[in-house]
């Protein structure tokens, strides 16, 4: 029988040893009302991180392209899964695409693929409203989406709009708000 011992991911690769400072540390974060996305970002500016996003790519496809068939070919799968097409090593250690993105993967390095995306909606209008706003409805408010506050954030360069949608808006949770 083994020791159990507590890990993230079921994988005791990524074993989490509790120990009375964490617990401490955890208890006082939590009574300043400070989130985790807020530490995060309290640590990265003392640190004197000034990585900044230029532009954002939000390709959104409703019923769209297969993982494997884009950003996640699935190396390790059966052919059965993967499906018929290559892959496309990137500049990144152990990061490959799907063939078809080959031009992609040499500009790897310089983008942030985001591979996997959930809400908690049973309902998938619902749940694009969420993924396009980072919101759940409501009957009184509109929301911003993504992209309006993105450009309200960065602006316009170069005498062009800070937010396009191609070929149009994709649906109302798109727009300003």
């Amino acid at each position: 029988m083994t020791e159990y011992s507590p890990c993230f991911c079921n994988s005791p690769e990524h074993v989490w040893r509790q120990n009375r400072r964490e617990f401490l540390f955890v208890g006082l974060v939590g009574s300043l009302g400070l989130s985790l996305g807020n530490l995060f970002k309290l640590q990265a500016q003392s640190v004197g991180a000034k990585a900044r996003a230029q532009s954002i790519i939000n390709i959104f496809l409703p019923g769209g392209i297969a993982a494997q068939e884009s950003f996640d070919p699935k190396l390790l799968a059966p052919i059965e899964y993967r499906g018929p097409l290559g892959t496309a090593k990137t500049k990144l250690e152990g990061v490959y695409f799907s063939e078809p993105l080959k031009q992609t993967a040499q500009v790897a390095d310089k983008i942030c693929v985001v591979r996997a995306m959930t809400h908690g909606e049973a309902d998938h209008d619902r749940g694009t409203h969420n993924m396009f706003t980072g919101w759940r409805p409501s009957p009184a408010v509109q929301y911003p989406s993504m992209g309006s506050i993105v450009s309200h954030e960065l602006g316009s360069r170069n005498d062009l709009p800070p937010y396009v949608c191609i070929p149009r808006q994709p649906n109302s949770f798109a727009g300003t708000g």
